[in-house]
């Protein structure tokens, strides 16, 4: 069943982002190409519940859209390789080098090279270029390219294609200037540019441009599905967890989420403990290598990297090192640090740092909203639950702090599920059907469906349930987000993630964050 192998594939682990062979980054860019005209008509699918579940068109398996397009490409591809060389590659059938003036001869170790008259089309050019492409033989697609650029230079398909070639060779530079200079000539080009030239500057180190780049496509395309995924696992990459969580989270929304995307969403602040080389979301710069060595238990370590860098940190840097140093008792630079700091722009370990100072000055009451506002931004932080229970308990309200503190445990065991659902385990059932009650608990429908859904897809693999009954159960399921997304009610509850304290609990950090 088709529906049920394209899920399968999402299910499993993909290919690495941002390392991408080329002919996979071909494959994404026929997905920019799809933006201005396919995702509203993929979105109604959703909507209407076809394709329910995760599936390849924003974050999925590329090696279809390869195959399709290689497949598709075949015939004249090959034709083309035998037309332009006189040669006949070890892909290409002997039929198909017969079929092609010149190209095979009665005796097949003897090749002719074909007359002028016979030379090959732009069309078969482009596709030979994208044949050697997927076959990883660079010098002759770039070959292909040439001779197909210097007949059409002005052909977008073949200026594309020819950044492609560049890219592949690792020519960031001249790439991405190329497609510059096509979106100015040929306006409809322009979307595609920016996000394919958004992988290359992710893949040149350029991560901050790139981010711009994705982000000004959802400025015109809010919907486009594949760039959440890509501006997700971008900021994901780079330790922006919680912002990361903000495009994930709307893909939940669609069941447009892989096995690895979902797992994120499981723990925001710090990454899973050993993650780094078993997941495709390696860390790209000292923000998530850091996260991930506080995971790891190395948060001394991770003090004395940003320690060093100084006033080379990013913002989002300095509130996770001051996190660790209120976490660690030293409060002399926490404070120093939290009079200089605009709280209206802080994240969550901002917020938690002022917490920890707020509890140590004995200041319950401004610790309690901190903490409060930490669980707003990321209600996947047990230490914020555990530490806002402690704050509870300074002020007495013991009922409020065993309840909060409850609430520290239920989080907990999803981080200690999904800390398992990698690698050999990832496809363990009974691993994800407890997951998936524990979200129920905490009120994360989505992020529930989209496990249940994956579960369904390894169950249907080890011939558990039929397929006729998974299907019925993704239509069940994709009914059922439908009707949360229709009724609002698929967003947090800040009373529910605040474990029942009213709004008037934040008064102490707005009326300060005012002054």
């Amino acid at each position: 069943m088709t529906t049920i192998q394209a899920n399968s594939n999402a299910a499993g682990h993909g290919q690495r982002l941002f390392s991408l062979p080329s002919v996979y980054v071909l494959a994404a860019l026929a997905a920019c190409l799809m933006i201005t005209i396919g995702c509203q008509v993929q979105d109604d699918e959703v909507r209407s519940g076809q394709g329910i579940g995760p599936t390849n068109r924003g974050a999925g398996n590329p090696d279809n859209d390869k195959s399709g397009m290689l497949q598709k490409a075949q015939p004249e591809a090959d034709a083309a390789i035998v037309a332009a060389t006189g040669e006949v590659p070890q892909s290409v059938p002997q039929s198909v080098a017969q079929s092609v003036p010149g190209g095979g001869a009665s005796d097949p170790g003897q090749q002719t090279r074909p007359a002028v008259k016979n030379e090959p089309s732009v069309a078969q050019l482009r596709e030979a270029a994208l044949q050697a492409l997927g076959e990883g033989q660079d010098d002759l697609a770039f070959q292909f390219v040439r001779q197909a650029i210097s007949v059409e230079p002005d052909n977008p398909q073949v200026v594309f294609l020819f950044a492609m070639v560049l890219a592949d060779r690792h020519r960031y530079a001249e790439a991405i200037q190329m497609l510059q200079e096509l979106s100015v000539r040929e306006p409809t080009t322009r979307l595609p540019a920016l996000g394919q030239t958004a992988e290359w500057m992710v893949e040149s180190g350029k991560y901050d441009q790139a981010e711009q780049q994705f982000r000004s496509i959802l400025q015109e395309v809010p919907d486009a599905l594949m760039v959440h995924h890509r501006l997700g696992q971008l900021l994901l990459q780079t330790g922006r967890r919680t912002e990361a969580a903000l495009h994930f989270d709307y893909l939940a929304q669609f069941g447009e989420l892989d096995h690895e995307e979902l797992r994120a969403l499981l723990i925001r602040s710090r990454s899973f403990p050993g993650d780094d080389g078993m997941t495709r979301f390696d860390p790209l710069n000292n923000l998530a290598m850091c996260r991930q060595e506080i995971a790891d238990g190395k948060a001394d370590e991770a003090v004395k990297v940003m320690d060093a860098a100084a006033e080379k940190n990013s913002d989002a840097e300095v509130e996770l090192l001051n996190r660790l140093r209120a976490q660690q008792g030293d409060f002399d630079h926490v404070q120093e640090w939290i009079e200089k700091m605009n709280m209206k722009t802080a994240g969550p370990d901002a917020w938690f740092a002022r917490g920890c100072l707020a509890l140590k000055r004995d200041s319950d009451d401004e610790a309690v909203a901190c903490f409060c506002q930490v669980l707003l931004l990321d209600q996947t932080d047990a230490d914020a639950y555990r530490m806002l229970s402690r704050a509870l308990e300074e002020k007495g309200e013991l009922e409020k702090a065993k309840a909060v503190a409850a609430r520290a445990g239920l989080v907990d065991e999803t981080h200690r599920i999904g800390a398992k659902l990698v690698g050999d385990k990832a496809k363990d059932r009974d691993l994800i059907a407890q997951l998936v009650e524990s979200l129920k608990q905490l009120k994360r429908p989505m992020e529930a469906f989209g496990w249940q859904t994956i579960g369904l897809v390894h169950a249907v693999e080890a011939r558990a349930i039929t397929e006729t009954q998974a299907q019925s159960t993704f239509e069940s399921i994709g009914r059922q987000r439908n009707q949360l997304m229709n009724s609002g009610s698929h967003r947090p509850d800040p009373a529910f993630v605040l474990c029942g304290l009213g709004p008037n609990v934040l008064e102490p950090v707005v009326e300060k964050t005012a002054q």
